[in-house]
């Protein structure tokens, strides 16, 4: 094989490995970075959960935790690309560049008072001291948006923060005459919250709806509407005693505008697929669902997560198929290209080792017109020398049968030249000398 051939043998063996590391590369697990925080949230506890769940599964998306020291930290951490993905509260923080991938918590905001206080509405709460459940503490930012909404001065309230264990004593000594407080209520935490309330105000217990929750939704896209269901609260009558309107707002586990389609729909795909195993484990994982995806929605969803949610996601080939076809074709094109190489370096070797041939049909044409004894001596000693060669060149398979036939031929016919040459001249010069 000459220079050529090995020069394509090497691109061959390079455009293979090139095709070997794009699958490889296609196929490795993609690692995501997942902002979440604090330490000890419901939060953290759920993506630990799907982290480990991943994990076992040796899935094909691997998410690493970034602890924050919160969700705003959590959604800043998106616009800064420090992560791609993140769990955030849009009201308390949008990332400019993070779309929803899932819903992972509905929160519905409430009020509740005692029957005795006289607030039956929103508007009622002018002159009043609200307690606001300040876990997180932009909690007290939401209170401050539906009073806003009503029209309520904010000079005219009293905000106090508090934890929920700190309700019946501020109930206790009069501190507070209403609480406002953001709970799911499938949560452990928001069962304890309204128990506290009933401990605090006993069965006299008032819920006040946000009966134009609809409304205000439409002015702050990170609120949207929700309805506590008669006997959310439990008791005997039920409270609320009808349905209630209210506001919602979400926990939401949000991706990088720029992070994969496909990764973003496996990943999609793999949490819906572990919710229900793993709700034992987190049982906040129950809250975990699709988000709307119409495009007319109020907070974009990834494109990754409406891929799979409609059902329109792209199968491998569907992905990779043109680059398989312009490897294909790549290989086909170098492969021709190979080919047509090393017939042209087959056809230049046979061209040299035919190249005795040329010569043996001059020698026989110089033995038949020489007049001199030795030169057809010398003719024999180089047809000598064209025949090891030719031998060479057929061990090496750089002649074939019909050279090979060729050769024979020329040999037999130089041979012939040379002994009825020499015969001529003997026969000359005995003639020569009897004379």
């Amino acid at each position: 094989m000459g220079r050529r051939g090995f020069l394509t043998m090497a691109g061959l063996f390079a455009l293979s490995a090139v095709v070997a590391l794009s699958f490889h590369l296609a196929t490795a697990p993609t690692i995501l970075r997942l902002a979440v925080g604090p330490i000890g949230s419901d939060d953290l506890r759920m993506a630990a959960a799907f982290v480990q769940a991943l994990n076992r599964e040796k899935s094909s998306i691997r998410v690493k935790i970034v602890l924050t020291e919160g969700l705003a930290q959590s959604a800043a951490l998106i616009d800064d690309g420090k992560a791609e993905l993140a769990i955030i509260r849009p009201d308390i923080k949008l990332p400019v560049k993070g779309e929803t991938v899932l819903i992972t918590r509905r929160f519905l905001p409430f009020m509740a008072t005692n029957a005795a206080k006289g607030i039956e509405r929103v508007a009622d709460l002018r002159g009043k001291r609200i307690g606001v459940v300040s876990t997180p503490a932009a909690n007290i930012e939401l209170m401050r948006t539906i009073l806003a909404f009503y029209e309520v001065p904010l000079a005219e309230v009293t905000i106090v923060g508090l934890l929920p264990p700190d309700i019946p004593s501020a109930v206790e000594n009069d501190r507070i005459d209403a609480i406002f407080s953001v709970g799911a209520l499938s949560a452990r935490t928001l069962s304890q919250g309204v128990g506290i309330i009933r401990q605090a105000w006993g069965p006299d217990a008032v819920f006040i709806p946000i009966r134009e929750a609809e409304a205000l939704a439409s002015r702050n896209r990170a609120i949207e509407t929700g309805e506590i269901v008669r006997g959310a609260f439990g008791g005997d009558p039920p409270k609320p005693v009808d349905p209630m309107t209210t506001i919602a707002v979400t926990h939401r586990l949000v991706a990088h505008a720029d992070v994969d389609d496909n990764a973003v729909s496996e990943l999609t795909r793999r949490i819906l697929s572990q919710r229900s195993a793993l709700s034992s484990e987190v049982p906040t994982i129950q809250g975990i669902e699709a988000p709307s995806t119409a495009r007319d929605a109020s907070l974009p969803v990834h494109d990754g997560a409406i891929a799979y949610l409609d059902g329109t996601e792209r199968s491998f080939f569907d992905r990779y198929g043109d680059w398989f076809y312009l490897g294909v074709m790549a290989m086909s094109l170098l492969g021709s290209g190979a080919a047509a190489l090393l017939s042209q370096a087959s056809s230049a070797r046979r061209r040299t080792a035919m190249e005795g041939l040329t010569r043996i049909v001059a020698m026989i044409s110089e033995a038949r017109e020489t007049s001199d004894p030795a030169r057809l001596l010398t003719l024999e000693l180089e047809a000598d020398a064209i025949l090891a060669a030719t031998l060479d060149n057929m061990a090496r398979q750089h002649i074939d049968d019909s050279g090979l036939s060729a050769y024979r031929l020329a040999m037999d016919q130089l041979s012939r030249a040379v002994v009825e040459r020499r015969r001529f001249l003997l026969d000359t010069m005995e003639q020569e000398h009897a004379t």
